[in-house]
């Protein structure tokens, strides 16, 4: 430092002095008094859960509502999972997640709660497949990366030098003889009625083979799509390879295949809990999927879900909330196994599909049900608000899930909270509901997709990375949880189903009558 240095700041003490400096500081303190001025918005925030404009007198309930209770409900699911190889599955942990919910109804609930049984097909993976080719030349493929096993593909087999056949259609009088083959499938085709048909014609496994768009081998399911008790299943393996390696299975003449895997049919079931007050005849369904992967705990998919309706009906009951409208609760069984449990419950409705009720069986016609709301992952740890798109619903349910999606979107306008639109097309269990004309919504924080950088500066997290990077893993704790989401969603959760439950007139709301 030069000998000629500035003195220290104490012995200026003229008023130009004084002017000098802050010029030259007044940037930085006013930076720092923004910094704690946001600091200080977002602690009353993250303490309060509100920006200012809440309105707890005009709202009750929403603010009834303990974002801790239920994260007391994920930590008993969480503790369930680990008495269960980590897993609330169908075949795991889902029947003592389904025993906590009943137990917590019966003590603090308002309702009659019971279960709905029915058959769901357990399709296991023991160890990998393999698939080679063994003539004209040998080719070894690599699992995951050439060919998949598919879901519900069939169960274990061991297929040494079987012989090959080329399918180019998809019709029975046009595939030619494939008795006793392995039949690779170029066409595109539908995957359970076309892989069955070539079973009952002696087929000793299918490989289904994708188009050139896609790089990856596909695992969908290979099973009826609204699968109930006594439908058929495969039984011969069910394998999916990319374009290139059907190629060349197109021009081989043997192959090896070796599967282990097995299908089992086990009865679960749905838990019910209807309301004892409200008008029947406008019923409103709050639901969630209550079980998990197999391979993972779901506390945030989707114990956020279940435990957030669960104590959604809880407080409702412990502040004597009088619905104008009937709610009915429902946790749905194998949500991961295809929305089998909704599915169920739809049909039985609507269909009539044989049920197994319990002797107590509260009634409930399919005529009475207004709408559906559907809560599936509401605390993803990169999250995204997110409300379903009413007008993706079929016609004859697209005015009153429009009508839905308005009442989540005022919840969020109100407290100026960002959110994005999503598709409601598929992936949860909304889907047998509008299927069947009932008009349905709901709102989610996301999966394993990625938040662009576009997003990530409206929502703040992180760019580039899944909204959920536990989405089904055996990392999807309550280390995965975050609260600030779940909170919010939960109190719109809650917003929507106290609403709607009081509107007077709600079937003329959701039909767009032009008073409301």
């Amino acid at each position: 430092m030069s000998s000629t240095s500035q003195p220290l700041l104490g012995t200026r003490s003229t008023d130009t002095s004084v002017s000098a400096w802050w010029a030259s500081r007044s940037r930085d303190v006013l930076s720092l008094l923004t910094v704690l001025l946001l600091l200080g918005t977002g602690l009353g925030i993250w303490v309060y859960g509100t920006l200012p404009t809440s309105d707890p007198s005009t709202n009750p309930h929403e603010y009834a509502l303990s974002t801790d209770n239920i994260r007391h409900h994920l930590s008993k699911l969480l503790d369930i999972a680990r008495e269960h190889n980590n897993s609330r599955s169908v075949t795991t942990g889902h029947s003592a997640s389904g025993t906590y919910v009943l137990s917590q109804l019966e003590r603090f609930g308002n309702c009659d709660a019971h279960k709905q049984r029915f058959v769901s097909p357990v399709w296991t993976v023991t160890q990998p497949p393999t698939l080679c080719v063994r003539e004209p030349y040998r080719v070894d493929y690599i699992h995951e990366t050439d060919f998949e096993l598919m879901r519900y593909g069939g169960r274990s087999a061991n297929i040494t030098r079987g012989r090959v056949a080329v399918a180019r259609a998809c019709t029975a009088d046009k595939v030619g003889d494939v008795n006793g083959r392995v039949v690779v499938v170029t066409s595109k085709c539908l995957l359970f009625e076309t892989a069955f048909m070539l079973e009952q014609m002696g087929a000793r496994a299918v490989v289904f083979v994708r188009s050139a768009q896609y790089k990856q081998p596909s695992r969908a399911r290979v099973r009826l799509v609204e699968w109930r008790e006594g439908d058929p299943l495969m039984t011969i393996p069910v394998l999916s390879a990319t374009h290139s390696v059907g190629q060349v299975l197109t021009h081989a003449s043997r192959v090896d295949i070796e599967t282990h895997s097995q299908i089992d049919e086990v009865e679960t079931f749905n838990i019910l809990c209807v309301g004892r007050t409200g008008d029947p005849r406008n019923t409103i369904i709050v639901g969630a999927h209550l079980d998990s992967v197999r391979n993972g705990p779901g506390i945030n998919d989707n114990g956020s879900g279940s435990s957030s309706i669960l104590e959604i009906q809880l407080t409702l009951a412990h502040t004597k909330f009088d619905p104008h409208n009937r709610l009915v609760f429902a946790w749905w069984g194998a949500e991961e196994d295809g929305l089998l449990g909704s599915r169920h419950f739809v049909h039985t409705m609507a269909h009539n599909w044989t049920n197994k009720w319990s002797v107590y069986e509260p009634r409930i016609e399919w005529s009475d049900i207004a709408l559906d709301l559907n809560f599936d992952m509401l605390a993803s740890p990169n999250y995204i608000a997110l409300v379903h798109n009413g007008t993706d619903a079929p016609r004859n349910a697209r005015i009153g899930s429009q009508r839905i999606q308005r009442v989540f979107e005022n919840y969020f306008a109100r407290h100026q909270y960002t959110y994005e639109v999503t598709d409601m097309r598929g992936g949860s269990d909304f889907l047998p509901f509008v299927q069947n004309g009932v008009p349905a919504g709901g709102v989610l924080t996301g999966a394993g997709e990625l938040k662009t950088i576009k997003e990530r500066l409206v929502h703040g997290g992180l760019a580039r990375a899944a909204l959920d990077t536990c989405y089904h893993r055996d990392c999807d704790t309550l280390l995965n949880i975050n609260i600030d989401a779940l909170q919010k969603m939960s109190r719109a959760a809650m917003y929507a189903v106290s609403t709607l439950a009081s509107t007077v007139d709600l079937r003329g709301y959701l039909a767009g009558h032009p008073e409301f």
